[in-house]
C-alpha cells in the first residue's frame, strides 16, 4: 500500500474524465506527502524539507479545480482551506527564509483565486509582492528554483493545457533578472484566475505534460486522431485530448 502512486492515480482519472476520482487521488497524494509516506521521505514540519510541501501544496491546488468541475464545489472549498491552513503554518511557523514565506503568500493568493474571492486573492498576492521585495535575494532566479515556487508554477503549467507552451519560464518571470519574482506575482495575479474560468466552462483539466513526442505514427489517438502523445504517469496519452492512446 506504501507503494501506491496517488498522483498517478489522479492523471489516469484526469484521461477518463473522472474529475471527482482525480480529486480524491491528488488529496490523498497531498497528504501523502506532507507526512513523508512520500516525496523521499521529506516532511512539513522538517524545516529542511519544509520547502517541497510545495508539491503538496500544488496536488491540493489540482484537487480543488477537480472538484469544480465535478460540482463538488463544497469540497474544492475544503481544499482551498487546507491549502492556506498550510501554506499559513509554512510562513509562520515552520520557514525561516523570508522569500519562502512571501511564497507562501502567493500560494495563499492562487487558493482565494480558486475560491472565486478576488478581494483576498488580491490582498494575498499584494503581500507577496512586498515580501520578495523586503526579502531582496542576491539572485531572484536561482530563488525561483525552490521547490515551494517550482511547484507553484507546475500547478499553473498544468491548469493552462493545452496552451502551457506559453506559460514558461519567461512567461512567468519576465526577462529582467532582478525583476524576476515581481513579474512572476503579476503573471499569477492576472492569468491564475481567467485560467481557472477556461477550465470551469470547458469542463477540462489536462493531464500534466511529461515527456513528449509529435508526429509518432506509431501511436493514433483513437478520439482525436493526433500522432502526438504524452508520455506520463506510467502510461501514454494523446498529448491534444488526453485520451489513452496505445501503439498500433
Amino acid at each position: 500500500m506504501g507503494d501506491r502512486n496517488h498522483r498517478h492515480d489522479a492523471i489516469i482519472a484526469l484521461s477518463q474524465n473522472e474529475y471527482r476520482d482525480a480529486g480524491d487521488a491528488y488529496t490523498l497524494a497531498s497528504y501523502g506527502r506532507l507526512s513523508g509516506l512520500s516525496n523521499r521521505g521529506r516532511e512539513l514540519f522538517d524545516s529542511d524539507d519544509a520547502p517541497w510541501a510545495g508539491y503538496a501544496l500544488e496536488s491540493f491546488f489540482l484537487a480543488a479545480i477537480c472538484y469544480r468541475l465535478s460540482d463538488g464545489k463544497p469540497r474544492a472549498r475544503n481544499r482551498v482551506g487546507q491549502g492556506i491552513l498550510i501554506a499559513s503554518d509554512l510562513r509562520d511557523n515552520i520557514l525561516e527564509s523570508p522569500v519562502l514565506a512571501a511564497a507562501c503568500d502567493e500560494w495563499i493568493g492562487t487558493f482565494r483565486a480558486i475560491a472565486g474571492d478576488d478581494d483576498r486573492a488580491a490582498a494575498a498576492y499584494d503581500r507577496a509582492r512586498k515580501g520578495y521585495k523586503n526579502a531582496d535575494p542576491d539572485d531572484p532566479v536561482s530563488t525561483t528554483t525552490e521547490p515551494l515556487l517550482q511547484a507553484a508554477e507546475s500547478g499553473v503549467r498544468q491548469l493552462t493545457r493545452p496552451n502551457d507552451e506559453n506559460v514558461k519560464w519567461d512567461n512567468i518571470h519576465g526577462s529582467a533578472p532582478e525583476q524576476a519574482l515581481s513579474h512572476r506575482v503579476q503573471f499569477f495575479r492576472s492569468r491564475v484566475p481567467t485560467a481557472i474560468q477556461s477550465r470551469i466552462e470547458e469542463q477540462t483539466l489536462h493531464a500534466p505534460r511529461g515527456s513528449t513526442e509529435y508526429g509518432n505514427d506509431e501511436f493514433h489517438c483513437p478520439d482525436c486522431g493526433s500522432h502526438d502523445v504524452n508520455y506520463v504517469a506510467d502510461t501514454v496519452l494523446c498529448l491534444r485530448c488526453d485520451s489513452p492512446t496505445e501503439r498500433r
